[in-house]
Order: structure tokens, then C-alpha cells, then sequence
């Protein structure tokens, strides 16, 4: 009976911790479109500009989604949308910038 006791306590735990990693899904679900869009975006055309210029670039497209309707994040980047943080990580290692 303990042991069962103790089972039902620790699901009932992960039933909060699924419950909210439902809302945080269903919610990137929900701007999928618009990421994937100012990514797509990054991808055309930051070439050689300036972190400080491609975070400008940034902005104004999530401005436009927001505008007309498009749903997306507020913070959107290409890093958080497409990017591997494993891998990142090797490059910074390896001497590459963050951006």
C-alpha cells in the first residue's frame, strides 16, 4: 500500500509537469507558422549584416506578423526556432560567434 501510495503521489507530480509541457507545445504550435516565416526570412537575408542590424531585421518582421494577424513569438529567432543546441554549443567551443 505505501509503495502504491507513493506511485499515485509522484503521477499526480507529473500529471503538473505534462500538463504544463502540453500548454508550452500547444502554444509553439500556435506561432509555428510566423517562426518558421521570420526564420525563412533570417535565412534569405542577414548574409554578413551586423548582430545588432539582424536583431533590427528582427523586430520589424515580428512587428509586421503582429500587424497582420500572423501569429508568433515575441522574441522570435532563427537560433531558437532552427537551431540544435548541442551543436551550437560544439561551434561556440570550437570558436564560432553565438549569432
Amino acid at each position: 500500500m505505501r509503495r502504491a501510495e507513493k506511485l499515485v503521489v509522484l503521477l499526480a507530480d507529473e500529471g503538473v509537469r505534462w500538463k504544463s509541457t502540453v500548454e508550452i507545445i500547444s502554444d509553439q504550435i500556435y506561432k509555428l507558422v510566423g517562426n518558421v516565416f521570420i526564420s525563412c526570412a533570417c535565412i534569405s537575408y542577414f548574409g554578413a549584416f551586423t548582430g545588432e542590424y539582424r536583431q533590427n531585421l528582427v523586430d520589424k518582421w515580428v512587428s509586421g506578423c503582429n500587424e497582420r494577424d500572423i501569429p508568433c513569438s515575441d522574441d522570435c529567432s532563427l537560433v531558437a526556432v532552427m537551431g540544435d543546441p548541442v551543436i551550437i554549443r560544439n561551434w561556440n567551443i570550437n570558436g564560432l560567434p553565438n549569432d
